[in-house]
């Protein structure tokens, strides 16, 4: 690894850390100048793509995620670390399939189902934004239905 501040290619680590799943944050300092600085190392992924309800294919992106779900759980007692973790959980089951192209539907489906172990009110929440209802009858029979209960 190169120091970011006079390139010299001979750095050391100091200190090695996993603050969330599949990653890894480093300290590292310059053996040339002494400077300090971190990284962070995470898995290359094999890159799929994202088929929207409209037709149009786009690149799957890690982050779009990671914003619907900190939304849904946006009033909640979360702490980031958790909310990083239900992430990654939903990504590893994504990239479980075979395909490498993924619907919006099937991507929504599977936050859905994490989110519904993880936390009730989210899950109502993103219900809401992912799937379209007729009337508020609907909207209460389809929570109802995923939670095995009546609301």
């Amino acid at each position: 690894m190169r120091c970011p501040r006079c390139q010299h290619e001979d750095t050391r680590v100091l200190d090695t850390r996993m603050p969330e799943p599949q990653t890894v944050k480093r300290r590292r300092q310059c053996s040339s100048c002494g400077f300090r600085f971190s990284t962070v190392e995470r898995p290359v992924r094999e890159e799929i793509s994202v088929l929207k309800r409209s037709g149009k294919v786009e690149e799957f992106d890690r982050q779009k995620i990671s914003t619907s779900v900190q939304c849904a759980l946006k009033k909640g007692n979360r702490r980031r670390e958790e909310v990083e973790a239900l992430v990654e959980v939903i990504l590893q089951n994504l990239f479980k399939e075979k395909s490498k192209c993924l619907s919006s539907e099937k991507i929504g489906e599977e936050v859905l189902r994490c989110l519904q172990r993880f936390d009730k009110l989210a899950y109502v929440r993103y219900l809401s934004v992912h799937r379209t209802f007729a009337d508020l009858e609907e909207f209460q029979r389809q929570i109802g239905e995923g939670h095995g209960d009546t609301i």
